[in-house]
């Protein structure tokens, strides 16, 4: 009698310890947190909605992981990248996955997990042409994806010298927009990270462009300081997996767990 109540007490436990992971290894996470919702947007391979309709991409992957450590359920919301922004500030959403320049210190905390991005210019004339600075921008032709911030960190009066022509400014919509204007010739630089070339791969294999980077800034989980708790945890996750060697020095994660996770956006549907 006493085994079958042990047995069937076992059986009770196994699926709750199946169905809690990260938490059933961690007590001090025993304690369920309201979920969070985590903003984003299209910026494929790095953070993208997949074919099969989930949240994917090398950062959005990491993060996903570092929920499901933290014992945190995270719903991940991809909007365009301006709307991203104002919907974090104006407290629409818990969490925005997006580069560090200081921008939402008066409503959000940054997290410790943080992966290098860098950004700089795509040039197709040669590497020659491409700006040191925002005075080697005066007489030329460029392209910018609207709402990005990193060129204005490059260049703080970009938009100024825009109106007075000193240079010419083309403001596209989204990233494939602005390398189509790119392989189109519209203007001989395009603004943007490395991760652009998986556009290129994607509408022009055979294009032709050199690139430089300009600066490299971290890529980080803003969370709002009233769910400091849910970051906290975030954090803690993060020095476990870096232990584990779960993630490495570019704060992916290793190579065969991203192999078992990651899933390709879709192009031109």
């Amino acid at each position: 009698m006493r085994s079958s109540r042990a047995i069937f007490c076992l059986l009770c436990i196994v699926p709750l310890l199946l169905g809690y992971g990260a938490r059933a290894e961690h007590a001090e996470f025993a304690e369920p947190l309201k979920p969070i919702t985590i903003l984003s947007f299209e910026f494929p391979p790095l953070l993208h909605t997949a074919r099969s309709g989930e949240f994917s991409g090398t950062m959005g992957e990491t993060v996903k992981m570092l929920c499901e450590e933290a014992g945190l359920i995270c719903r991940f919301r991809v909007v365009p990248l301006k709307r991203a922004y104002q919907e974090l500030k104006n407290d629409r959403g818990d969490a925005l996955v997006t580069i560090d320049l200081g921008q939402f210190n008066k409503c959000c905390l940054a997290s410790k997990w943080a992966a290098p991005w860098s950004a700089g210019w795509f040039s197709a004339p040669g590497h020659k042409y491409i700006p040191a600075n925002q005075e080697e921008l005066e007489s030329q032709a460029l392209i910018i994806v609207q709402g990005m911030k990193s060129p204005y960190s490059f260049a703080p009066k970009l938009d100024e010298m825009a109106k007075q022509r000193k240079l010419s400014m083309f403001k596209a919509t989204d990233i494939a927009t602005s390398v189509s204007m790119f392989i189109h010739g519209r203007a001989p630089l395009l603004w943007g990270g490395e991760d652009f070339r998986w556009y290129f791969r994607k509408m022009d294999p055979q294009a032709k462009f050199v690139y430089t980077p300009r600066m490299t800034l971290p890529v980080v989980v803003w969370m709002r300081k009233e769910r400091s708790k849910a970051l906290e945890r975030l954090n803690q996750a993060y020095q476990w997996m870096i232990e584990k060697r779960m993630i490495g020095d570019d704060g992916l994660l290793e190579p065969s767990l991203m192999g078992e996770r990651y899933q390709d956006a879709p192009f031109g549907q």
